[in-house]
């Protein structure tokens, strides 16, 4: 059979085969084994013989049926290898018998498991041996159902039999169909099964030779289904041979393998790293079907790497050709995906991401024109370029936004530049000089915000245009487009500026998430990643006052805005006006103007809108103009190329283009700006500066040869360019002009630092080392500081600490944010807690003072607690009340002054504003920090300062402050120290150790020693640095210390770190903390004024202003000049200093004089203001500058030809400072020593000098001499008044010049000096016949105010010394020099004469005069005159005054001679005829006077009878002699020859004799006969001396009967008119009369008639007797007559 085949089938054709079938199954051959062998040995030939009819079919088919029955067919067929060895077999019916066998087997299990294992084996070894793909398949299907019934077979059979890796081993080499199968089969043991058991998967790649894509098909569907089986796989080396088969195959398998890759990178990217993969990787970036799923690779790399990424995507970036857009645009939104990760920021700067991005822009050069500049740009769509440079700048926004680093290199490394410029090369600007016509376009004349929205509305049609389904037929989307890019560019670079994107703009024709806001978003980093590199916090930042972030964009947008030019003009226009207009909104808020003068805004606007600048018809004028005047009103940077001299070039004025003439002639060196620059060369007291002339002598360099020339302000030439514009005048007043009404020294903005705390909630000065405390044993621990051996803290005798700080913004209600201006940490080694020692804040509830001492342990917020202290009688803390001081806007200035008393506590002390708000007794500082009260010996105490709030108590509140100039010393400043702390303003840069002193002294101020200070920390001495150069520059400790509060390591050099030296560091003493290091990112900013006016110093100083006002054409020149003049002076003292010293004022004043002609009331006020008050704002009306005002106001010939006739304005000016500031002397001092009062009087010389002018110059002298008098003022003006006295020969028909100087009442002191100085002579020279009424009305009157004084009075008395005036000036020839000679009608008398008598002399010609009498009168009481030269005075009206002034205030001793005087010149009247008018009803003046001067004497003696005038000899001889006449001497009086019947009867004799009787009467009633003086005995012993021109007179002895007669007659009338009371009185004179008058009968001086006199005493003994008075009158009248 075995032999034979052919027999077999005939066999199989038979029914023997069926019936050894048959016989072997049944039970009869059990006993017969032999048989069952044979016949076994049978089947298994027949089975073993290949046919191709079905006979092992039917042999199998045999074995399956009695399985069931019994398995020892089965087992013996299994034994021999029966099966195996047909399975070589390839009829296909025998293999499929084996397999229907076998399934049929499997259905007969009762369960689901497998049990015949052999059968399973059979299979398998089937399955391995078989290539019919048909049979293998149905093999496999059969396999993955018993898997499908139980999972627990495949690990029964996997435990047993290993199918499936003895099938991974042969797979490879069957068909494709059973391959696809198998691969299905792992699958779905991979992903339904079990994943843990398929380490054989990695088998199959050591066999696939040819295509493995399926296989990498099936592990990536099942890898995306189950993580943890790539876990399984990478465990058993799956991705070392992925790995090493893409090395192998990479350009074929590209698809399959990436993804896989991109797979397996989610959880093991280190492995692709590490097993050097990535290069790789990087060829699939070129495919764009397979270059996101590398791309995934690549940014899961990224969080590993970020810097083989960044350089990979930077570099397939630059690499990448002009057709490659969509590579581009790819990259760059995987780069954007991939900086949401802050550790990729610094990595992106390395990789040179920013100059990559800025390859790309220069790179499409051209392709944003219309139509594009080149083949390339017009196939690929103007849409798509338009995006990808869109996400370009979004890019650099967001890198630049994200990372302070990145912003810091962006701006130093002049990126934004080169930004401009690769803009500008897009086509889409116009690049070509432009030409603009005013008068053919008109841009509309809107509000700044209307304009503002302009450009938005401009914006927001682009964008609308830009979108896919927008329709372009309206009328108003007309818009270029290359104007439409523009304006998009534009927007982005706005955003880019203010940190905001519009998610809208950025889809790239990719649908954007719905989460985004509609509105905007910030650029800021991811949520909880805190740090110095860290964005701001996780609040969207919508910024309606667009706050500027990144100022460099704006100064692209002003690049671009000139370009912004098309051939429709007038719409260019429109886009240029509303973009200027926006960016004039930014700037409007302090805070943008800070920021765009750092970022170099106005250095682009003089070097790309100059002519913007300089044309005042240009459209963009004003905007322009007015952004420039807002930054450069803040800060004007102090470079070489001064912003400040290229503005004042603009348009070549002068002889800007003579020097760029001789710079193309070959010079290598020119003047820069040469007419300023020579001017402040030659500026110096003369007069000549303005003429510019060089020496010829002068040895200069060849190249300055050209330069010699001759150049005149004043007078320009055609040759050179015009003069400065008014309109760049008046930039110039608003660039300079102060900003507030207060003083400008304490209301300035000095360098600061901002902290706001609505952006981070933190932000803070760091002080590192403040002081140290060491161990006596740790001299060896390093320490910070600078200096020598380390400070001690607390100071021993107390501390003071003073800043300057302003708040911009409160907490709202709801927050508790405080002011913290200093907080003083300390920290002792080998200790974790740190304690506040020290803590001055404001509060954010009620704005008190708190100044705190308590030790509070140094941790978060919510975690501090207050530490339990014991009870005590100090507190740890004061609270002073200051909120109403704190005015939000304004530099307010603190100090805090702790005196330590002699135990634990300490005298605190708070001033604001240098004023004193508080003072309390507190708890100091305790020596050891927290609960300690010692310290370890090898211990260090580290004390470190924090001036803001630090990052450990970060809380968002609305508060914005800032924070100045801040001390610290260790010595306690008294209340003097600290107001002039106070005063040194916000300016003030240094330590207080030699401080201008305003004294006498020379000598420098110091209010404390150099060893006491401890810190001095001023933002304006600060540099940008890092911790590694702080490490090199200082040491390690404070390098780590500032590295760890800023979040950061101590060897990072690339952070910038703005570090605020210690400007006491070079201080002797012990050491000092370095200084401070600014902690923060968003919301904290420091800024240091630069003004305008300061930049004048760096451009030529004040003779720059000074030209300006050389070259004014027209008023309003000349009236900007002065006005930025004023400004500059007002706003920066050492240009004030620098005027001085150059003279300037005397230069403007003659410039001033050139120049009348265009100087106005305006321009006077101007003067006014530089003259009188350096600070118009301080409001003091006080004269601060002496030099202004003596060059500008005091020479009145620079005002004398102007139109308005300023002069008088001047003089009226002087009038109102004296008059407001009587009170005060200080301006009269000024005025004083400027010498205004000899110009004032050689005014008067002016023959065409007004009425007016006289008035004004008189009330100046006035008041000048009431504030302020010296000797030599007095000298001058008195030889001025002598001058103006006509000579003796001239009447006073030519009236002479009404001076009122007279009317001022000075003290005594004054008078004195006054008197002294001038002489009493001088006053009398006014009382000269010849001279004009009203001047001998006011010189009486002066003489009354100095003879009102009784020591003066007494000097006049003695005598008149002639030629007191010469002799007290110093030089008398000078003065008189200027004097006009007059021939005088008298020579000076060389004797002293008695003052009354030379007054006497002289005011008998002026008898008609009432003021005469007045005077006098005045001069009798010891008053003073103050009426004017009134025409008409009642004289009855004044004595009535002086009688009441004596009534109501105490008056010294009635002055005889004036009395005298008086009596003089009445009886003068009398001496002389009456002047009778019989047409004049009234009485004539020679009647009215004498009665009104007696009247006054009688109202006078009933006021004070008892003076001791009344009682005088000399003054009774001068009444007795009014009645009856004396002899004169009187060389100038003209007598004529009385008749005694005219004396006699002469009307006004009667009032003379009244007064007489009621002097007589009162005497002989009230004064005792004992006394000496008598009147009635003075008047019987008055000598009467004969007149020899008056012979109708009879000698004395007629005189004296006559006078005794007459008080015979008075007495008569006294005995019958008083009462008895007084008769006792009235006795005695009588009898003291008789008593007199009869020694005088027997001593033969009365030649009378005894028989009278004893008559009379015979009547009076009868009226003794008749009225019975007493004996001994009786008896004195008796004697009398014995």
């Amino acid at each position: 059979l075995s032999k034979y085949p052919h027999n077999v089938e005939q066999l199989v054709e038979t029914e023997e085969l069926q019936c050894l079938i048959i016989g072997l199954t049944s039970l009869c051959d059990q006993t017969s084994p032999q048989w069952r062998h044979q016949a076994s040995c049978v089947l298994k030939a027949v089975s073993s013989v290949p046919t191709n009819k079905t006979v092992a079919v039917a042999v199998f088919s045999f074995v399956r049926d009695t399985y069931y029955l019994s398995p020892a067919l089965f087992t013996e067929f299994d034994t021999n290898n029966v099966m195996l060895s047909h399975q070589s077999n390839r009829c296909i019916s025998v293999q499929s018998a084996i397999y229907n066998q076998f399934k049929k087997a499997t259905t007969y299990l009762q369960s689901l498991a497998v049990k015949n294992l052999p059968a399973f084996h059979l299979l398998q070894a089937s399955l391995l041996r078989s290539q019919d793909s048909h049979f293998c398949c149905q093999l496999l299907r059969t396999l993955q159902t018993i898997w499908e019934k139980d999972p627990a077979n495949f690990f029964l059979l996997e435990w047993t039999v290993q199918s499936m890796a003895q099938l991974a081993t042969r797979v490879c080499r069957k068909p494709l169909p059973v391959q696809k199968i198998f691969l299905s089969m792992l699958e779905m043991v991979g992903n339904e099964v079990i994943p843990g058991k398929v380490f054989y998967f990695s088998l199959l790649f050591s066999f696939y030779s040819n295509s493995k894509s399926h296989l990498f098909l099936l592990f990536c569907r099942m890898i995306v289904h189950s993580t943890m089986l790539t876990e399984v796989l990478s465990d058993w080396g799956l991705l070392e041979l992925l790995l090493g088969e893409l090395r192998r195959r990479a350009k074929i398998l590209r698809k399959a393998v990436s993804f896989l890759i991109q797979v397996f990178s989610v959880h093991f990217p280190v492995s692709l790293r590490d097993l050097g993969m990535v290069p790789y990787i990087k060829i699939f970036l070129d495919d764009d079907q397979y270059r996101g799923p590398t791309l995934s690779i690549l940014e899961q790399l990224a969080e590993i790497n970020p810097d083989e990424f960044m350089s990979t995507a930077v570099g397939a970036l630059c690499s990448s050709t002009q057709q490659e857009l969509r590579l581009k645009l790819d990259l760059l939104q995987s780069v954007l995906r991939v900086l949401e990760s802050p550790n990729t920021w610094d990595a992106f700067r390395k990789a040179g991401g920013f100059t990559g991005l800025l390859s790309l822009m220069v790179d499409m050069e051209g392709a944003l024109s219309d139509p594009p500049n080149g083949d390339v740009w017009k196939t690929l769509g103007h849409q798509q370029l338009l995006e990808l440079l869109l996400l370009i700048l979004h890019i650099m926004a967001l890198a630049v936004h994200l990372h302070i680093v990145n912003a810091h290199h962006f701006q130093t490394e002049g990126f934004y530049e080169r930004l401009s410029d690769a803009l500008l090369q897009l086509g889409c600007f116009h690049i070509e000089d432009q030409k603009w016509e005013g008068e053919k376009c008109s841009c509309p004349q809107t509000s700044d915000e209307s304009q503002s929205s302009g450009f938005f509305q401009f914006v927001e049609l682009a964008e609308a245009l830009a979108a896919p389904n927008s329709c372009s037929g309206s009328p108003q989307q007309n818009l270029p487009i290359t104007l439409q890019t523009c304006i998009r560019l534009l927007s982005h670079l706005d955003q880019f500026a203010t940190g905001t994107y519009s998610p809208q703009a950025l889809k790239l024709g990719q649908e954007s998430d719905g989460d985004c806001d509609e509105n905007s978003k910030t650029l800021h980093g991811p949520e909880g990643h805190e740090g110095v590199n860290s964005g701001p916090p996780p609040v969207l930042k919508f910024t309606c006052d667009q706050v500027i972030l990144h100022p460099g964009a704006v100064t692209v947008i002003m690049t671009l805005l000139p370009h912004v030019f098309f051939p429709f003009l007038q719409l260019s226009m429109e886009v240029q006006f509303s973009l200027a207009h926006h960016i004039l909104s930014m700037v409007k808020s302090e805070r943008n103007r800070q920021m765009m003068c750092e970022g170099g805004l106005v250095s682009i606007l003089l070097a790309h809108c100059h002519s913007m600048l300089l044309s005042p018809n240009h459209y963009l004028h004003l905007p322009v103009t007015r952004i420039f005047e807002k930054l450069s009103s803040q800060a004007i940077s102090f470079l070489y190329l001064h912003p400040l001299r290229q503005f004042l070039c603009l348009g070549d004025p002068l002889m800007c283009l003579a020097d760029q003439t001789s710079k193309q002639m070959g010079s290598s060196k020119a003047i820069f700006l040469p007419c300023l620059s020579e001017l402040l060369q030659t500026c110096d007291p003369s007069l000549n500066f303005l003429f510019f002339k060089p020496d010829e002598n002068t040895d200069a360099e060849s190249s300055r040869k050209t330069l010699k020339r001759s150049f005149s302000l004043l007078q320009p030439s055609t040759s050179f360019g015009s003069a400065i514009p008014v309109h760049q005048i008046v930039s110039l007043v608003s660039m300079t002009a102060p900003r507030t009404f207060r003083p400008h020294r304490v209301s300035s903005s000095p360098a600061f630092v901002e902290f706001d705390m609505s952006e981070s909630g933190y932000g803070c000065l760091f002080l590192p080392s403040v002081a140290t405390v060491k161990g006596v044993t740790a001299d060896s621990i390093a320490t910070g500081g600078i200096g020598g051996e380390c400070r001690g803290f607390p100071p021993t005798s107390g501390l003071s600490f003073t800043c300057w700080f302003q708040i911009n913004r409160f907490s709202s209600a709801c927050d508790s944010h405080p002011i913290r201006l200093l907080s003083v940490v300390r920290h002792m080694s080998r200790t974790e807690q740190q304690y506040i020692c020290l803590s001055i804040s404001f509060s954010a509830y009620d704005g008190c003072l708190v100044i705190s001492t308590e030790e509070e342990a140094f941790t978060y917020l919510d975690m501090m607690e207050p530490e339990v202290c014991s009870p005590t009688s100090l507190p740890s803390s004061l609270r002073f009340r200051c909120s109403s001081m704190l005015v939000p806007g304004q530099w307010h200035h603190l100090a805090v002054v702790m005196a330590k008393d002699v135990k634990k506590s300490c005298l605190t002390s708070a001033y604001f504003n240098g004023k004193a708000v508080g003072t309390g007794k507190m708890k100091y500082i305790q020596p050891f920090p927290g609960q300690f009260v010692s310290m370890d010996p090898t211990a260090v105490i580290d004390v470190y300062g924090l001036i803001g709030t630090p990052a450990m108590w970060k809380d968002h509140a609305a508060l914005v402050w800032r924070v100045g100039p801040c001390h610290l010393f260790e010595e306690v400043l008294s209340s003097d120290t600290v107001a002039v702390v106070y005063t040194q303003g916000t300016a003030y840069l240094g330590n207080f150790l030699a401080l201008h002193n305003t004294g006498e002294s020379s000598l420098s101020l110091r209010l404390v020693y150099e060893e006491r200070v401890s810190f001095g920390i001023n933002p304006a001495v600060s540099t940008l640095t890092n911790v590694v150069q702080i490490r090199e520059d200082y040491n390690e400790v404070d390098c780590r210390l500032i590295a760890k509060e800023m979040g950061i390591t101590s060897r990072d050099h690339s952070t910038p770190v703005l570090f605020l030296q210690n400007i006491s560091k070079h201080l002797s003493g012990t050491a000092r903390t370095i200084g401070a290091a600014l902690v923060g990112r968003f919301g904290v900013r420091t800024f240091i004024p630069k003004s305008a006016s300061t930049g004048f110093l760096y451009v030529g100083g004040p003779a720059v202003v000074l030209s300006l006002v050389a070259m004014a054409p027209d008023d309003s020149s000349l009236y900007a000049a002065i006005k930025v003049l004023l400004s500059v002076l007002e706003t920066n003292s050492a240009m004030q200093a620098e005027m001085n010293r150059i003279n300037g004022y005397k230069l403007l004043a003659f410039l001033l004089k050139m120049k009348s002609s265009l100087v106005s009331h305006r321009t006077f006020q101007l003067a006014l203001c530089l003259s009188s008050s350096v600070e118009m704002s301080c409001g003091t009306g006080y004269l601060q500058d002496t030099p202004a005002f003596q060059a500008l106001l005091c020479d009145l010939e620079v005002w004398r030809n102007t139109p308005d006739s300023l002069d008088l304005s001047v003089l009226k000016y002087f009038a109102d400072i004296l008059k407001s500031s009587s009170s005060d002397s200080r301006n009269a001092l000024v005025l004083h020593s400027v010498g205004l009062l000899p110009n004032l009087l050689f005014e008067f010389c002016d023959p065409a000098v007004t009425l007016q002018r006289v008035h004004i110059i008189s009330d100046i002298i006035t008041l000048l001499l009431k504030a302020h008098m010296t000797s030599s003022d007095i000298s001058r003006l008195g030889l001025f008044l002598v001058y103006t006295l006509p000579p003796s020969s001239e009447t006073y028909e030519r009236i002479p010049i009404q001076i009122n100087l007279f009317f001022f009442n000075p003290p005594i002191s004054h008078q004195v000096t006054v008197f002294q100085s001038l002489g009493s002579d001088w006053f009398l020279l006014f009382l000269q016949a010849h001279l004009h009424p009203s001047t001998l009305k006011l010189g009486l009157v002066l003489l009354t105010q100095f003879l009102s004084n009784p020591g003066q009075q007494s000097s006049f008395r003695e005598g008149v010394m002639t030629g007191m005036l010469i002799e007290g000036v110093e030089e008398p020839f000078v003065i008189m020099d200027n004097l006009r000679v007059h021939s005088w009608s008298k020579e000076c008398l060389s004797t002293t004469c008695p003052g009354f008598d030379v007054l006497l002399e002289l005011l008998v010609r002026h008898t008609h005069l009432p003021q005469v009498y007045e005077a006098l009168a005045a001069v009798l009481l010891g008053r003073s005159t103050s009426h004017m030269t009134a025409a008409e005075l009642d004289l009855d009206d004044a004595l009535q005054e002086l009688i009441e002034s004596q009534r109501e205030a105490p008056s010294q001793q009635l002055c005889v001679e004036a009395a005298m005087t008086l009596l003089e010149l009445v009886k003068f009247i009398i001496s002389q005829p009456l002047s009778t008018d019989e047409s004049d009803s009234d009485a004539p003046w020679e009647v009215q006077l004498p009665a009104s001067v007696m009247q006054f004497l009688c109202l006078l003696h009933n006021l004070r009878p008892r003076d001791p005038l009344w009682a005088s000899p000399k003054f009774l001889r001068s009444l007795a002699s009014v009645v009856y006449p004396l002899s004169y001497n009187l060389s100038s009086v003209e007598f004529h020859c009385l008749r005694e019947d005219t004396f006699i009867t002469h009307p006004t004799r009667k009032p003379v004799l009244d007064f007489i009787r009621i002097l007589l009467m009162d005497s002989l009633l009230n004064v005792c006969s004992s006394s000496n003086t008598h009147p009635i005995v003075l008047l019987l012993e008055v000598n009467f001396q004969p007149m020899p021109s008056v012979p109708c007179c009879s000698g004395n002895h007629e005189c004296q009967n006559n006078l005794g007669l007459l008080i015979l007659l008075f007495l008569l009338d006294c005995n019958n008119q008083n009462a008895e009371g007084e008769m006792g009185t009235l006795m005695d004179n009588v009898v003291l009369f008789c008593r007199t008058v009869l020694q005088k009968l027997h001593s033969g001086t009365f030649s009378g008639e005894p028989e009278s006199l004893l008559d009379f005493l015979a009547d009076q003994i009868m009226v003794v007797r008749h009225r019975r008075l007493s004996q001994n009158v009786l008896y004195k009248f008796k004697a009398t007559c014995h």
